[in-house]
């Protein structure tokens, strides 16, 4: 029988509140890690947390904007404080803004680089200075099929996700001699909080039928004619993870029923 067993592991998971940031998160704890629950909404951070805690781990929260880059620095110490150390780092945090290039402001191309990709390589930079000097860590960077598909209203995010998969296998390089492993997952349909918003755009507010019918267009393009389930998205974090993943390093791996073929 396969057991993945992280008793005594601490993860860090960013964007941890909700969507597929909360299901890693627990799926670390019942795996047996103690977490850490880094988002920039607090309230519901904290909800994540006690349902980490009634599952017997330890969990702590940790309120941060991605953008900021001194703030990693600060959760990785306020990890290590409370903790004891870190052996996981899972970048998920992310926004989505899907519309064609010349409908897109300034201010959303910024706030797209500097989310998906700028905060995902603060996250790897401030873990990195703590794990390469112990020789022992694990990350996992959340990209996106989009980076992939390079399908039509998906440019600049596309372009943020792709950079991700890049990012995620030249450190893997780098780091591959302090015996650290950096994967990244690349996630299909997954009808989150992101999904909605994006829905709501394309259907008109409160237009549920037609969300449903543009929801349905896209999961009848999934080979296996369903969608993921933000617990397929955890399961492959903790598996890359696990010591069942000891030679898997530098790639990014679709989670999306055969989409990206």
């Amino acid at each position: 029988m396969i057991d993945i067993n992280m008793n005594g592991k601490v993860a860090i998971v960013t964007g941890a509140a909700s969507g597929l940031g909360k299901a890693i998160a627990l799926r670390f704890a019942q795996a047996g890690a103690d977490v850490v629950v880094a988002d920039i909404n607090i309230s519901s951070a904290l909800e994540t947390a006690e349902e980490i805690k009634s599952l017997c781990r330890k969990a702590i929260t940790f309120q941060i904007d991605t953008r900021d880059s001194e703030s990693f620095s600060k959760l990785i110490d306020t990890t290590t404080d409370n903790l004891g150390g870190l052996d996981f780092m899972i970048n998920n945090a992310g926004i989505g803004i899907m519309k064609p290039i010349h409908e897109y402001s300034t201010d959303e191309i910024d706030r797209l680089i500097d989310i998906n990709l700028k905060g995902t390589i603060y996250g790897c930079k401030a873990a990195l200075a703590y794990m390469m000097p112990r020789n022992s860590g694990r990350i996992v960077n959340l990209s996106s099929i989009a980076a992939k598909m390079a399908t039509p209203a998906s440019s600049v995010y596309a372009s943020a996700k792709a950079g991700v998969m890049a990012l995620t296998a030249a450190l893997a390089r780098e780091a591959a001699s302090s015996n650290i492993n950096i994967n990244a997952i690349c996630p299909g349909v997954v009808r989150t909080d992101m999904w909605e918003k994006q829905l709501n755009e394309m259907a008109g507010n409160g237009n549920e039928e037609e969300k449903a019918k543009i929801f349905a267009s896209f999961t009848d393009m999934i080979p296996l004619k369903r969608p993921q389930e933000p617990v397929d998205i955890a399961n492959m974090a903790v598996f890359l993870c696990s010591d069942l993943a000891n030679n898997i390093t530098a790639q990014s791996f679709a989670v999306d029923g055969g989409s990206t073929i």
